[in-house]
């Protein structure tokens, strides 16, 4: 059996590039956790990066991402010279233990001149995580399939305003019409959704 795996969005709209932010104080510490969503490493690079650059006296940046590549879950982390196994251990486990990928979480660590020692500094870090994770939604990743398909320009308002109904649902996406001598479409459609979408619009198919 398949195992499914989920992701995490906003809960709501804002103007902010990351999911959530949260900000936990302990004896003086600052842990700093910022969640983004991300699709491959290179989306990942770029928010280490900006965090890195916004943050640049900061005594650490913990970094721990997961994403998604075909069948294969790819995970990378740093725990930027915290001891091992304070930073990212339990944010990987929890991460592991809810199947959540396609996200990166990014901790910056304002050091307030008190050790805290292992047991503390991994909560700390875990807390922050936490309370930013749970102020955003987690929702299941589908596995979408493309579909092209050719209509005529007498049918276009229909059968866009039933893509316009999948997308509002997230059951259709990434949509390019090409308008020629008929109307080329394709889409990238929830596996799920696929036949029964096939099925609404089969009549007005130019094949």
């Amino acid at each position: 059996m398949n195992k499914d795996f989920y992701t995490l969005t906003k809960k709501e709209n804002d103007e902010n590039k990351y999911l959530s932010t949260y900000t936990y104080e302990e004896k003086k510490s600052k842990f700093i956790c910022y969640l983004y969503s991300i699709s491959n490493e290179s989306d990942a690079k770029l928010c280490i990066e900006k965090i890195k650059n916004d943050n640049k006296s900061a005594r650490h940046v913990v970094y721990i991402y997961s994403y998604k590549e075909n069948n294969n879950i790819n995970i990378r982390f740093s725990d930027d010279g915290e001891p091992q196994g304070t930073g990212t251990k339990a944010i990987y486990e929890n991460m592991q233990k809810e199947n959540i990928t396609n996200i990166c979480v990014v901790i910056v660590r304002y050091f307030g001149g008190i050790l805290l020692g292992a047991g503390p500094l991994l909560r700390a870090y875990f807390k922050s995580y936490k309370e930013a994770k749970d102020k955003c939604k987690l929702e299941k990743i589908f596995k979408y399939v493309e579909y092209n398909f050719t209509i005529s320009y007498s049918n276009y308002d229909l059968i866009n305003s039933y893509i316009k109904d999948y997308e509002s649902k997230n059951d259709i996406k990434n949509v390019v019409a090409k308008f020629n001598d008929n109307i080329e479409i394709s889409i990238n459609i929830k596996e799920n959704e696929y036949n029964s979408f096939k099925e609404k619009i089969a009549k007005y198919l130019i094949t």
